[in-house]
Parts: C-alpha cells; structure tokens; sequence
C-alpha cells in the first residue's frame, strides 16, 4: 500500500470517527439569544460534555446576540423560517441530519423547518413547553424586560391587526379560542403549519419522516396558557381544554401526527417545574439519550450511553431566561 492511499483510508477513517455522533440544532425562545453562557451556551455545553467531539449548531438571526433577542420578538416568522433554512443547508456539518431541540417557540419554529424544508432532514426533535396548539393569552415579561415590554404594548392594540400580525412574532402563534373564524383568517403563521386552512400534503410528510417527536410539558408553567399547548392541547370555543386525541389535528391526521403516535413514534413527556426551568439531571438523563447516535440500534444506543456528569448538583436547574 503506498502513502497516497494509506492516506486516503486513514482520511476516510478519520471522517467516520468525527461523523459517528449525529449533530445537534438548537433554536432558542423569546427574549433569549443563541449564545448565552447561561442559556443555549450552557445547554451546548452539556451536549458536547455527554457526547465528545458532537457538533452543535444553536441557530441566531442577525448579525449578532442583541439583533437575535430582538428577532425573537419582533419580525415575520415565515421570512425569519426561509432564512433558518437557508442558514442550515449551507453548513456541511448538517449535511447528513441532525436531531434538533427547540425551547419553547423555538419548538414550533423548528416543527414548521421539518414541515416546510427539512433539507437537511431532522431525525428526532424534541420541544420543550412549546406552543404547538398556539397561545390564549400574551406571556408576561421579566422585570426589567424592554423589548418584551414594548411587544406586549404593541401587541394589545390589537394582535389581528394588519401591523401587529406580520410584525410581532407572539402574534403569529396566539389563538383565541372564541373567535376562530378570525384566527383562520388573520395569523400568518400557525394555522398554516397546523394545516387548518388548506392541507399541505408535504407538511405531513416531512413530519411523519422523523424518528421520534419528543413533546416536553412544564408541569408549573404559568407562562403558556395552556400549558398543555406544550402536548397539542387547545380550548375550544366553550372554553373547554381538549386534548390532542380528541382535535381533528389528530383524528383526521392533518399533519402526520396521528401515524406518528401509531407507529411508536410520538412521545409525551412531563418536566417538573415552572417554564423554562429545566433541572440539568433532566436534561441529561431525558433528553441526551435521543440526541446524537449514529446510524443503527438506536434503542440500544439510548439504552447503553453513558453519561457523565463532571459532578454537578442533580438538582441544579438551568434558567433559560426566557418565558416563551
């Protein structure tokens, strides 16, 4: 064997190491941003600490931190969605798939990527206390809080309106329950990937391509109303809570949940504690297992992993600073 190809091989062995881990796309909520060392930072950290040598890609809009925080309030999030895919498909460390966690909107947005581009594809994603059913009310805001303060502000003047709907990025997913027919017509956003307008048989599709769709609810979060939006569940218009079983969402399969339920590949999951308030034991010990196995027995992979835990406190909580 001569140098060239005993190089070519050793290149080709190098590559699979580096490759045996599936990547991992995260998508932040609102008022957060893709890097902060408390939030998506720490959250990367963790990852790359259980899985060494894993790629991370947390996504942001904009040029920097700042313009993603204001990005998660304000915009239109069907051209921010076009941008996310196009950012996505052009980094060769996706090109094979990856798993995704989106955190709170940020898991609606990367449901609507699997539904609308999924070029690269997901393999498993996992939400945490998102609003897949949409949101009956504004969420509060921290102290302190200014864009927050100011989408709240903007938002009350009317979250139908022709300025509000296409520029407020809560607007886009909030649903009152006791005018649908507006809703339907008005929200740019979440009746379309909800298939409740017109059924786009590709948004079905693309979903029921995934391994699993893991659905984490915050069993003290008072921030979503309803908490249960989290696991598909809405109001109807008597005020009543239904769950996903009972919504034709479901019943007729509009977008592929159903088949994925069926087919052991829907996932219903409680995590204890207010939104955003995520215990690193949990993350670690419920949400690693699904991320990062290369191409085989995935059950045996999720049964077998060992994680370390460089000794932190089981019981710290990672504050994403963020309510939705």
């Amino acid at each position: 064997m001569n140098f060239f190809t005993a190089l070519f091989f050793l290149t080709i062995f190098a590559n699979h190491v580096q490759g045996t881990y599936r990547p991992v796309v995260l998508w932040h909520g609102m008022g957060d941003n893709c890097c902060d060392d408390e939030s998506m930072g720490k959250v990367q950290q963790v990852i790359k600490d259980a899985l060494p040598g894993i790629y991370t890609y947390s996504i942001m809009l904009g040029d920097n931190e700042r313009e993603d925080k204001k990005f998660s309030f304000f915009g239109n999030i069907n051209d921010q969605l076009i941008k996310v895919c196009d950012l996505l498909k052009i980094d060769e460390n996706l090109k094979y798939g990856f798993d995704a966690i989106g955190f709170s909107q940020g898991g609606q947005f990367l449901r609507a990527y699997v539904q609308r581009c999924n070029d690269p594809p997901v393999h498993n994603l996992i939400t945490f206390g998102s609003q897949h059913s949409g949101i009956s009310d504004l969420p509060g805001c921290e102290k302190g809080d200014g864009l927050c303060q100011l989408m709240r502000t903007i938002a009350r003047r009317g979250v139908y309106s022709n300025y509000v709907r296409t520029h407020i990025i809560q607007a886009q997913y909030y649903k009152d329950p006791k005018i649908l027919d507006i809703y339907l017509e008005k929200n740019i956003f979440l009746p379309d990937i909800n298939n409740e307008l017109f059924k786009n048989e590709t948004y079905k599709t693309n979903l029921q391509s995934l391994n699993k769709l893991v659905l984490i609810r915050f069993t003290e979060d008072k921030t979503v109303v309803p908490k249960d939006s989290a696991w598909f569940s809405f109001y109807n218009s008597e005020g009543e809570l239904l769950d996903l079983f009972h919504q034709p969402i479901y019943t007729e399969d509009w977008i592929g949940l159903k088949s994925l339920y069926e087919n052991g590949k829907l996932e219903f999951k409680d995590c204890e504690g207010a939104h955003m308030q995520i215990p690193l034991e949990y993350l670690i010990q419920q949400v690693i297992p699904y991320l990062g196995s290369d191409i085989g027995d995935e059950e045996d992979y999720r049964d077998n992993i060992l994680i370390e835990q460089n000794n932190n406190d089981g019981n710290t909580r990672l504050s994403l600073n963020i309510q939705i």
